[in-house]
Order: C-alpha cells, then sequence, then structure tokens
C-alpha cells in the first residue's frame, strides 16, 4: 500500500496547483490595474465559449455577457494568452492612436502562420507606418475618389455591351 508520505507529497502538490491557479492565472502581474474578467482554465482560458457557434448576425454571445457582467473592458484568456477586450469606441480609438507607443497589437500564432510573417497586423513600428501610409494613399478616400469616374466609365461599357445579348453569363462576363 501508499505510505502516508506518499498521500501528503499529492496532497502538497495539488495545494500548490491550486494556490498557482488562484494567485498566478487569475491575476497575471502588470505594472497597472487590470479590468475586471475572468481568465478561465490554465492554457485554454475561455477559447471554447469565444469559439462556440453564433447564429445571429449580432454582437458575439461570448462578448455580449462579458459586457453585462464586467462592463464595455473586460479581461480574458484566448488561445493561451491573456488579453484585454474593449468593446467602448473611445477607449479604442486612443489604443489605436497609441499603438507602438503604449500599446502593442498580438495576434494568435495561426494568424502570422496563414498570412505570413510580413503581414500588416505582425508588423510594428515604423514598417507599420509605412505600409499603412503607402495602402492608404492607394486606396484611401482621395484614391478611391479620382478612380471612381473611372469604375463609373467600366461599369457603363459593360453594361451597355450586356444591354444587347438574351441572356449574360455573369462568372464569365466578369472574369
Amino acid at each position: 500500500m501508499f505510505s502516508l508520505a506518499f498521500y501528503v507529497g499529492i496532497l502538497s502538490v495539488a495545494a500548490i496547483a491550486c494556490w498557482l491557479y488562484n494567485y498566478k492565472w487569475r491575476n497575471p502581474r502588470c505594472n497597472g490595474v487590470l479590468p475586471p474578467g475572468s481568465m478561465g482554465w490554465p492554457l485554454l482560458g475561455e477559447t471554447l465559449q469565444f469559439f462556440a457557434s453564433n447564429t445571429s448576425f449580432d454582437i458575439s454571445p461570448f462578448v455580449k455577457n462579458r459586457m453585462q457582467r464586467y462592463g464595455p473592458i473586460f479581461k480574458t484568456s484566448l488561445v493561451g494568452k491573456p488579453v484585454i477586450v474593449s468593446t467602448d469606441a473611445d477607449f479604442s480609438y486612443f489604443i489605436f492612436q497609441q499603438e507602438g507607443q503604449s500599446f502593442q497589437s498580438w495576434y494568435p500564432d495561426t494568424f502570422t502562420e496563414i498570412l505570413g510573417k510580413q503581414n500588416m497586423g505582425s508588423l510594428h513600428g515604423f514598417m507599420h507606418k509605412y505600409l499603412k501610409n503607402m495602402i492608404l494613399n492607394l486606396f484611401g478616400p482621395e484614391s478611391l475618389k479620382k478612380m471612381l469616374p473611372e469604375v463609373e466609365q467600366a461599369s457603363k461599357m459593360s453594361l451597355g455591351r450586356w444591354s444587347g445579348q438574351c441572356t449574360v453569363d455573369v462568372k464569365d462576363a466578369t472574369a
């Protein structure tokens, strides 16, 4: 049979595991005050609830429940990482203004695996600012205003060609 020391050892390991869970996982260290929220289970966090099926076109039930319980800004753990979720427009605007200075965005590793290491979401600092400005120059409001007459002209030409036909296979016509 097992000795008393074995049972005491098992009990000690269980007590240490509970202590680590309660103090380290639920209350991550930081220099400031964290918003309210739940970190869920260690490693798994609240990932399963977050990715649960959603049948509505409204706000995700996960976010809606957390907003009712904790308010517009809350902490949680998704895909093994502690995160702060903000549904407050003013606070989100402040975060985007402070990007790279006070805050740094983060995406799951799978995001980088799918889009590559040099995707727009993975870049920070000067390179992010440079690419953002380049994309805005190509597809920003002013560029789109300049492109609009060309798009309108191309649309009129296509519709004019199609009007003389009995039927139009849109897939072939727009390819």
